[in-house]
């Protein structure tokens, strides 16, 4: 699990404060406070543990170091007893006056970026500095027209303390993600925490040993942070100067009261809340605990003590919780810092691993494009291949269509073919009857009957003499029988004729 550690120089002494990050929130698991001779909260540490360090840790490779033995530092001293894997520790460096500055600027124009770079360096002239490196130079938009601005003074000392943990455990410098502005995170805590009140005027108030921090919000915003201010609790006549301070900087911040004061840092004393309640009797005095963290880890003397490293625990905060939407994310890594950690550093198995990587992904890349080229070639093969299918499939269509066509014309032909002797035949007979006109010679023909030998003919006539002369008609017909008989009381003749099939042929007929 990963422990992110906040680290302060307070004067002569180092604060940390070691959080973890759990599926409940943040838990706080351990407080501690080094480097003061005879200070009640100097740290003596555990018997010291092993930190395991992974040799495939790229961010934490060995570096050649001197023969000479060099000294545990404290830190290590307060990690060990923490941490068991080197790297899980996430160093979050804390930094404040006189390392950096503060300008708060307001009713900005609008201005393109170059311009506005020229227009804050000429602010940070006339009020704070007599010359600027603008490198060292970082703003950030904070409202619609205002800016807030920080230039860094000098080195960081809480770097050095790293280094000194590096240098001992033999690794390259730790990579640190954030190097926060103990004033901002502080505000910006303040402001997501608590309920602050848009037309009311706040006062956050960080004691230190040897120096304090003065931040003035107001409209929910930070309206002021005050410049270094050499006085903390070790100061002579501290309680005096700290409300004098602050009266003074309320001058400079046009801020005419106070509605409430949260106090950090060494505030935990009873005498330094009484002079605050005392100044300021109108005004809600509240010690700024972070109660949200778990502290079930902590023993119940340093509980007590948590508001003494706000400016270790609120960075935590800023960095690891998702409400920093009221204050900018202001970042105070160096550029030089920033620069290091962006060099990909390796060793030389690792170039040689890096090289094997590149000559892979240029070998196999090669082939995927000879192979994407061959399936390119196939592809247009398979699609030609495909269309002459396709016009074949429709030629084989049109070629079957034509064959039925053509067969059933056969069919009719054949048919045709087969009835077209017998028809003209046919023909013949009925032309023969229709010469001979039978109606007007009242004979009528009931019917026509073909068999393999002969054509019969039947019917009915009045006169018994024109059917045989009907008979003789038909060329060759023979006249088979003819009966009388009576019909409503007249007298008719049933007859029947054949044809010679030699003359009248019917085969084709069938």
């Amino acid at each position: 699990m990963k422990k992110y550690v906040g680290i302060f120089i307070d004067g002569p002494e180092t604060k940390v404060a070691i959080v973890s990050k759990t599926s409940g929130g943040l838990k706080l698991e351990d407080i501690v406070t080094f480097g003061l001779k005879g200070s009640p909260h100097e740290f003596f540490g555990p018997q010291k543990t092993e930190f395991e360090v992974d040799s495939d840790t790229i961010l934490f490779e060995p570096t050649e170091e001197s023969e000479e033995e060099l000294e545990e530092p404290m830190l290590s001293n307060v990690l060990s007893g923490k941490v068991r894997n080197i790297k899980d520790i996430v160093f979050v460096p804390v930094v404040t006056e006189p390392q950096v500055s503060y300008l708060i600027l307001n009713n900005v124009p609008k201005l393109k970026d170059k311009e506005l770079k020229q227009y804050i360096i000429d602010k940070w002239l006339e009020t704070k500095v007599s010359s600027i490196d603008e490198k060292n130079l970082r703003y950030y938009k904070y409202t619609e027209d205002t800016y807030l601005t920080i230039y860094i003074n000098e080195d960081y000392p809480v770097l050095k303390e790293i280094e000194k943990f590096a240098r001992f455990w033999k690794m390259r410098m730790p990579r640190i993600p954030f190097i926060s502005g103990g004033d901002i995170c502080l505000a910006s805590y303040v402001l997501n925490k608590y309920n602050i009140q848009p037309d009311k005027n706040y006062l956050i108030v960080h004691i230190g040993i040897d120096s304090s921090r003065i931040i003035f919000i107001s409209n929910k915003t930070i309206k002021h942070i005050s410049s270094y201010l050499g006085i903390g609790v070790q100061t002579a006549g501290f309680h005096d100067i700290i409300i004098s301070k602050i009266n003074l900087e309320m001058d400079i911040a046009q801020v005419s009261e106070i509605d409430k004061i949260f106090l950090a840092g060494e505030a935990v004393e009873t005498t330094v809340q009484l002079t605050f309640y005392g100044s300021f009797p109108l005004a809600e005095v509240e010690v700024i605990k972070f109660d949200e963290l778990d502290i079930s880890a902590l023993p119940e003397e340093k509980r007590e003590q948590i508001p003494v490293y706000a400016f270790c625990i609120a960075p935590l905060f800023f960095l690891l919780r998702k409400d920093k939407s009221k204050t900018p994310f202001v970042n105070l890594l160096p550029y030089d810092l920033i620069e290091a950690q962006k060099v990909f550093k390796l060793s030389p198995v690792g170039y040689a691993l890096l090289f094997l990587i590149f000559v892979a992904v240029v070998f196999f890349t090669q082939k995927y494009i000879t192979n994407n080229k061959k399936i390119q070639v196939l592809d247009e093969e398979i699609r030609g291949k495909q269309l002459l299918i396709a016009e074949n499939a429709e030629l084989v269509n049109r070629v079957n269509q034509l064959s039925q066509r053509i067969e059933a014309g056969l069919k009719i032909q054949r048919t045709i073919d087969t009835l077209i002797l017998g028809a003209e035949r046919w023909t013949e007979i009925l032309m023969k009857i229709q010469e001979y006109q039978p109606d007007r010679r009242r004979i009528w023909l009931t019917s026509f009957a073909a068999t393999n030998e002969e054509v019969k003919i039947t019917g009915v006539g009045i006169n018994k003499y024109t059917i045989p002369d009907f008979s003789d008609h038909l060329d060759k017909a023979l006249l088979k029988s003819m009966i009388s008989q009576e019909l409503r009381e007249r007298e008719i003749n049933r007859f029947e004729i054949t044809l010679n099939p030699e003359k009248y042929g019917y085969k084709g007929v069938q």
